[in-house]
Formats: C-alpha cells, sequence, structure tokens
C-alpha cells in the first residue's frame, strides 16, 4: 500500500477546539485565564493572537490585552483588529483574521455593537466566519461571556425589572424604566444551547438570566431552557464547544466566584408582578471544577470534599435584598453559607421603592455540595460548589 493510499483508510483526526468564555472585568493579573488563552492559541512564543475591537470605547483595552498576551504571557504576537460595518465583509480583513491562532474579543461591554457589526440581523457576517474557522481548526476564541452563544442575547436591565416588568425585544425609550431587553437573533454563536450572561454575581444578574431563559426557551431554532452566567474576573474554558462542549471554571489565585447554571424546563411561564416561579433548580460551580455542558455531569477538583456530613455553620443567613446591584453577590453569598449549614433551607427578601417586595425560598434538600480550603492559601480561604438547589420565588402581598 502506497503512502497516499494509506492515508486515505486512517480515521480523522479530530481537531481540539477552544472557546474561553469571560465574566468581564478581566484583571490583567489573572495568571490562570491569561496563561490559559496563551496554551489555548498555540503556547508561548507560538501564539498570534487577533484583539478584536468593533467600537472607539474599546481601543483603549484592545491595546492593553495586546500588549498583555505579549508583554505578561508569552505569546509571539498580538495584533489589534479594528473593525467597521464595511471592514466585516471584506475578504481581506477576513483573510488577515483566518491567519491567527486565536482570537480575542476585547469590548467588555453590550454598548460595544460587538454583534450588531459582526452578525447583523442574525446572519454570520465574513469576518465572523473567519473567526470561527479560527477555532474550527483548533485554535482558541475567548471574550465576554454575554455575547457568544447563538441564543438570544441580553442587552440591558437588571433583574428586579426583569422579575415585574419582563422582557423586550427592543431598548426602552430615555427616561422611562428599563425592563430586560434581549436579541432574537442571537449571540455570535460559538456555543449553543445556552444563554449567556456576564458580571454576574457581583451585579445580581441571577433573575435577568432567569426570566430571560423562561420567556426565550420556546422560539424557533435557538430557544433553549438553560442559562449560564459567569462571575467577574472569572472564564469557563470550553474544549470542544461544537461538538461535545467540556468546561472548566478558572479563577484568580484566590477567589469564591464561579460560574452559575440553571435549567427553567420545569418552570412554568408567568409574567406580571404577581408571578411565582417554584422550585427552578440552580448550580453553582468554583475553580477547577469540570462541567459536561451536555450531560450537566461534573466533576469537582480533586481537592474538594462532599460537604454533607461536615457543615460548617448552624444555619443560613437570608438576604434583606437578594437581587441587589448595590451590594454585590448576596444570591452567591446566602447560598454558599446554606450550603454548608445544617439546616436545609432559607428565606430572602428584596428591597425595592418602585416594586412590590419579593420573596425567595432556597432549599438545598436535593443539592449535592462539594468544598475546601483553597490550595497553598495561607488564608485558607473556603470555597464551595453546589448542584440541584432550588429557588421559589413570590411577591409578598402588600
Amino acid at each position: 500500500m502506497n503512502f497516499i493510499a494509506l492515508l486515505l483508510v486512517l480515521p480523522a483526526v479530530a481537531i481540539a477546539q477552544h472557546l474561553v468564555l469571560i465574566g468581564g472585568n478581566l484583571k490583567d493579573d489573572n495568571v490562570g485565564i491569561w496563561t490559559a488563552m496563551v496554551d489555548k492559541a498555540g503556547g508561548p512564543g507560538v501564539a498570534d493572537i487577533g484583539v478584536i475591537v468593533a467600537s472607539s470605547t474599546g481601543n483603549a483595552e484592545g491595546i492593553k490585552a495586546a500588549d498583555n498576551f505579549v508583554q505578561k504571557y508569552g505569546a509571539k504576537s498580538a495584533s489589534i483588529v479594528s473593525l467597521t460595518t464595511a471592514d466585516v465583509s471584506s475578504q481581506e480583513v477576513a483573510n488577515r483574521v483566518q491567519s491567527f491562532t486565536g482570537i480575542f474579543f476585547a469590548d467588555d461591554s453590550m454598548e460595544s455593537n460587538t454583534i450588531d457589526i459582526l452578525r447583523p440581523s442574525g446572519v454570520d457576517t465574513l469576518v465572523l466566519q473567519a473567526i470561527k474557522n479560527v477555532m474550527t481548526n483548533g485554535g482558541m476564541v475567548a471574550g465576554n461571556s454575554a455575547i457568544m452563544g447563538d441564543s438570544v442575547a441580553i442587552l440591558g436591565g437588571d433583574s428586579m425589572n426583569a422579575l415585574v416588568l419582563g422582557t423586550k425585544f427592543e431598548k426602552a425609550f430615555p427616561g422611562n424604566p428599563s425592563p430586560l431587553v434581549y436579541s432574537k437573533t442571537g449571540g455570535l454563536g460559538f456555543l449553543k444551547h445556552y444563554v449567556l450572561d456576564s458580571h454576574f454575581s457581583e451585579r445580581g444578574r441571577e433573575m435577568r438570566l432567569i426570566r430571560t431563559t423562561l420567556d426565550s426557551k420556546d422560539l424557533p431554532v435557538i430557544g433553549t431552557s438553560k442559562g449560564l452566567g459567569v462571575d467577574e474576573n472569572t472564564a469557563l474554558l470550553i474544549s470542544n464547544p461544537l461538538s461535545k462542549p467540556i468546561g472548566k471554571v478558572i479563577t484568580d489565585a484566590v477567589s469564591v466566584s464561579g460560574v452559575f447554571i440553571v435549567d427553567v424546563s420545569t418552570v412554568p411561564v408567568e409574567s406580571g408582578p404577581k408571578a411565582t416561579y417554584d422550585q427552578i433548580p440552580f448550580s453553582f460551580f468554583t475553580v477547577n471544577d469540570t462541567i459536561d455542558l451536555t450531560t450537566e455531569e461534573v466533576i469537582y477538583a480533586n481537592w474538594k470534599i462532599p460537604i454533607a456530613g461536615e457543615e460548617w455553620f448552624e444555619d443560613a443567613i437570608p438576604s434583606a435584598d437578594i437581587f441587589s446591584s448595590e451590594q454585590p453577590s448576596q444570591w452567591r453569598q446566602t447560598n454558599r453559607r446554606l450550603i454548608d449549614c445544617k439546616q436545609v433551607n432559607v428565606t430572602c427578601t428584596s428591597i425595592a421603592s418602585a416594586f412590590p417586595v419579593v420573596q425567595v425560598f432556597f432549599d438545598r434538600l436535593q443539592a449535592v455540595g462539594f468544598g475546601a480550603d483553597i490550595p497553598n492559601d495561607p488564608a485558607k480561604t473556603y470555597v464551595a460548589s453546589f448542584q440541584n438547589m432550588l429557588a421559589s420565588i413570590k411577591p409578598i402581598e402588600s
């Protein structure tokens, strides 16, 4: 058998793809995330990263990121690619983009218009297809998690507006209350079957993700019952996002942040300020946990141990402002304490002058928790992960 014939009978070798969902506010000294991006783009001395900027406000971020990749984390090179609506249809620009081994979206806000420029009306431009080819061919693509999915993309609004006012497909007029707004044509399309969000725990975005997923789950093609939110200065490194996505949580060296996952497939859809939401299952995973995003099977970090029977606290501490955007991470902190205490539930409320007060009941009876002190941390910071916590939400009658 000659060499050419031998090649024809050998099985095809799958090329791994790499997607990095970043929760926003990525710090320059977050070694874990920056190193992972360089490694998945070819490694130090090899990685050639295109830094995508799609707005004038992103130029400073782009320049800083490019310098970080090369000067601090050893990439061979990093180049700014500034895009306008004219550039995204250019074959020359597409060819340049496809030559990179990694792509980093520098813009860190929904006001960047990245989706509008690269995927207007839900159709991939030539340059977006080139970026997807980078990933398909074994490269790395990274950016703010909120814009990276193929399901609806959240454009604005907070948890209380989402809860009481519901969702809309267009932005509110100036001066009017801002309901939760999302795009029915979806995000950039790098990960399927999840509504994505960023700046998550820090801005109290749990209910806005739940409500968006509820309202959009029956949309044709891009509707899904699953939502995923990534905390600030945190990332979910996903291998093979196009076939069998497996995500690993990466944080700063010492951090209690993580990734939130919810499934509303069993939750009835309601609307209006009197709506009640019963037994919403959600999970939260912390540093070094690995999640199969297809089966939802989890491999906890090998240094974490089961919490059941080893709970540290006698009881949980309810939050008086569970959806707060003023006091960060109320939902995360409440449930971290709940999974590590000897009682099985806790009731929290919201504070709102313009909206009815809402009661949130958390139940850990069916939850599984793993936790431990972070290794090599002199302060012995404790992190907790859990799966299948339940939340029920209802207004309190005045």
